[in-house]
């Protein structure tokens, strides 16, 4: 697959971390989000004030788009 510019400057799905390192995408006082790189797979990490903290497991970047399995 071709990726597009976006796709391969994405500074949130490229950036590897250990388990449970969170990249924020967004971060204000209703909620937060980012992207999470664990063992088992790319994952979505959200809380709020009602929610608290979930992981939730996907397949493509928020962000850009680009597909994380295969890596």
């Amino acid at each position: 697959m071709k990726l597009t510019k976006k796709q391969r400057n994405c500074p949130y799905c490229h950036k590897k971390g250990g388990d449970h390192h969170v990249t924020m995408i967004e971060d204000d006082p209703d909620g937060q989000a980012g992207l999470v790189l664990r063992k088992d797979g790319w994952h979505i990490w959200t809380a709020d004030p009602f929610t608290f903290e979930v992981l939730y497991p996907i397949a493509y970047c928020p962000v850009c788009g680009r597909p994380l399995g295969g890596e």
